[in-house]
């Protein structure tokens, strides 16, 4: 081969390489995948923002709500706190936990598909230092191993006024709510059982007749009962005057006397008590438990409300408001005899 042919030839071969060179395309450069945002989180300002409808208020709780609080708040009643908090199944509040506050009165009467609420009232009459034969007279000990039983069992002492609140169905009390009343007027309830109801928080009826209140080393004084008021320790309503029965007349007592007997009893107690407390009273135990016709006429001539007997069980808000049952707490060694007396619900 001939030195020019030579150097075509070697030219040739670099244009066909240089060629082949270029036309390699490389690869593209991968760039990183972006890393999502993450939603933005919403201010507790902005979640605790309440919705709210005829029937329920729901928002999210900041760092100072409580039952009491929001109950104040919704309700205008602290006391009320156990209407949001079981509606809430109880739990604890934390910040941004939601919250339901129910606004319309819900189940008044504690009916459910497996039975109903019953609302015990305990009748208590006498105390004493030591224990006694007279069945009547609980004893110190007794009486402070009975309230023990019911705060360590989440028991709730409600007020007469919350009781029948229930019974004329406006309101649900909380579960397990009972009703502590005292009859007579006896000097034990203030030096003994005064005390005692003071230490666990509760607060008890006192149905006095009012004849027996009187200066005595036995009975209590109007004194002593304006000192338990102003305590807190109880609220005071009607036993009658005289404490005489009720329900029949005596011997050789016209159909007229017996008339005018149970209406002095009634309207009497009411007056006195009216003019020595500044409490006009609207509710009546009966003495001995005993009651008729003519007497529900009597009471309801001076616009009592309701009045209660010393029969045995419970109330559930439809039970006549004029027959309520009364347990009576009678003096016994066993706390066991006085668990029978607290049920609370009545299964179907």
């Amino acid at each position: 081969m001939s030195t020019n042919k030579l150097a075509v030839f070697l030219s040739a071969i670099c244009l066909v390489f240089s060629i082949g060179c270029a036309g390699v395309v490389p690869p593209p450069e991968k760039k990183p995948t972006p890393i999502p945002k993450a939603e933005e989180k919403k201010q507790p300002e902005e979640i605790s923002k309440e919705r709210k409808s005829e029937e329920y208020v729901v928002f999210f709780a900041s760092p100072s709500d409580t039952y009491e609080s929001l109950s104040e708040k919704y309700y205008g009643d602290k006391n009320l706190s156990y209407i949001i908090s079981e509606f809430n199944q109880n739990q604890s509040i934390t910040q941004n936990k939601e919250i339901i506050v129910p606004l319309k009165s819900l189940n008044p009467g504690g009916l459910y598909p497996e039975g109903y609420l019953t609302i015990p009232i305990l009748c208590y009459h006498q105390f004493g230092k030591t224990g006694s034969k007279d069945k009547m007279i609980v004893s110190e000990e007794m009486f402070d191993k009975q309230m023990v039983y019911l705060k360590e069992n989440n028991y709730n002492v409600i007020t007469l006024r919350e009781f029948f609140d229930f019974v004329n169905y406006k309101r649900r009390p909380p579960k397990n709510s009972i009703v502590i009343t005292i009859d007579d007027g006896w000097k034990n309830v203030k030096t003994i059982a005064a005390s005692i109801l003071k230490k666990y928080g509760f607060k008890a009826t006192l149905f006095v007749y009012t004849d027996l209140i009187k200066p005595s080393k036995i009975t209590l004084t109007w004194d002593d009962i304006k000192e338990m008021l102003n305590d807190g320790v109880i609220e005071v309503q009607s036993h009658t005057r005289f404490h005489t029965d009720l329900s029949k007349t005596k011997d050789n007592e016209s159909e007229t006397a017996y008339k005018q007997r149970i209406e002095q009893e009634i309207g009497e107690s009411q007056k006195i008590i009216e003019q020595r407390l500044g409490i006009r009273p609207t509710l009546l135990a009966y003495p001995f438990g005993t009651f008729n016709d003519a007497a529900i006429e009597i009471l309801k001539k001076y616009q009592y409300e309701g009045a209660f007997t010393v029969i045995k069980g419970g109330n559930p808000f439809f039970h006549n408001n004029f027959s309520l049952n009364r347990s009576m707490v009678f003096n016994s060694e066993k706390i066991e005899d006085f668990i029978k007396l607290l049920e609370t619900f009545k299964k179907e």
